[in-house]
């Protein structure tokens, strides 16, 4: 009686698997087929439009984390726009972390490597970050305080860089104050701040420590940045305790929207957003992280002052890891629209100029490419965790396509 029932159950797995390799076959045969006609031009050839020059915001995504291509967009469009005025650089990096990178890049002692160093997530620590760090430190040389660019970090979860902005600068007011409050901050480091060895007083510490450089506020940009290191620490402790992936984009967006503001009273008008694509697309579709985003909440807040160019690439190769440890890995993503993009090697369509059987295109579901930190081998062969369903006209405002992308060099 057991016979036929084994045979019944091979015959059921059998039949699964071969609707399942159906099923892959006609997603692929879907996926492979390009839709669209060529528009667009290379980036290094295109002309960026009034609407996207005069944004308050212009944010340039990243499919893939550990992309050279990616990476070396940012001073690319730094180049093109920091006439236009956008000399302020928010980054997806710790907010004490970029602060001690940007003390190099006002020309600061040291070397661009040692800079690099001070970013809190290793991914940061490219030539092709050196590069960008570089020309912007060159570009700063002899300029005014609104003509120089700044880097600024939106994100949070390095406490050891924020405690340190903080209380080196209340140390040069009120040493014996800063002294006390180093002590009592202690406990709470990057290698503690999700366990349980943070002591119960740090909230009312940190609360403490705003109090008084608030006290001794001297109305200088170095006070602000002081004042709020404060606030991301109390944002870590908040993320810390209720960890997600929205959470995280709310806290990113409360750092942006004070950064802009901030701009606004200080004649910096403009500002350059670098991030995954995952965080900054206007419809919070390119996640798998939920919502809402960071890129969801700016569009709300600015409207059509928030502009965003998305990136994808056909053939991937990136780097990524967990922390220190770097890895290469590859996959393709044969999205439909990429037939807009024929013929070019990185190239640049702003959505809104989209015309002919490509009006319709951007205004239909695609697959794009994403990955970041902490990808493992085998997601490589599982579509849905390295790509996103986008559709480009809602999510973007421009993308950029890489035909076949490279991974970045690490720095020594």
């Amino acid at each position: 009686m057991r016979k036929p029932l084994t045979h019944r159950r091979w015959f059921i797995a059998l039949a699964a698997v071969l609707c399942l390799a159906t099923a892959v076959v006609g997603w692929s045969a879907w996926t492979s087929r390009p839709v669209g006609v060529p528009q667009a031009v290379e980036f290094a050839q295109a002309t960026l439009s009034e609407r996207m020059t005069s944004a308050t915001v212009l944010a340039l995504g990243e499919a893939t984390h550990g992309t050279h291509e990616f990476q070396t967009l940012r001073l690319d469009l730094l180049q093109r726009t920091v006439g236009a005025g956008f000399t302020t650089v928010a980054l997806e990096e710790d907010f004490g972390c970029v602060a001690a990178v940007d003390a190099w890049v006002q020309g600061g002692s040291g070397t661009v490597e040692e800079a690099l160093h001070r970013f809190g997530y290793a991914i940061s620590r490219t030539r092709e970050m050196a590069e960008l760090l570089s020309w912007a430190r060159n570009y700063n040389v002899g300029r005014n305080e609104e003509q120089r660019v700044r880097f600024v970090g939106v994100d949070v979860q390095r406490p050891d860089a924020d405690k340190a902005l903080a209380l080196n600068w209340l140390a040069t007011r009120e040493p014996e104050k800063a002294r006390t409050l180093a002590k009592r901050l202690s406990s709470l480091t990057d290698q503690t701040r999700l366990g349980n060895e943070v002591a119960a007083e740090v909230p009312a510490a940190i609360n403490e420590l705003a109090a008084a450089i608030t006290a001794a506020d001297d109305g200088t940009e170095a006070a602000s940045d002081a004042l709020h290191a404060t606030q991301v620490l109390l944002q870590d402790r908040t993320l810390a305790a209720n960890w997600s992936g929205p959470a995280r984009d709310r806290l990113m967006f409360d750092n942006l929207r004070w950064l802009v503001d901030r701009g606004a009273r200080t004649g910096r008008s403009h500002t350059l957003l670098f991030a995954h694509d995952g965080h900054v697309d206007r419809a919070g579709q390119a996640t798998a992280a939920g919502s809402p985003t960071l890129g969801l909440l700016a569009a709300a807040a600015y409207g059509d002052s928030y502009r965003v160019i998305g990136t994808d690439a056909h053939h991937v190769r990136f780097l990524s890891g967990d922390r220190d440890r770097r890895e290469e890995f590859s996959f393709t993503v044969d999205s439909a629209y990429r037939g807009m993009f024929a013929g070019t090697s990185v190239g640049y369509l702003e959505l809104a100029d989209a015309r002919g059987p490509n009006a319709d295109v951007v205004q239909s579901p695609t697959l794009m490419a994403s990955a970041g930190e902490q990808f493992v081998g085998w997601y490589a062969f599982l579509p849905p965790l390295h790509s996103v369903q986008v559709v480009p006209a809602q999510a973007w405002d421009a993308v950029i396509y890489v035909e076949d992308s490279t991974p970045v060099t690490m720095a020594g």
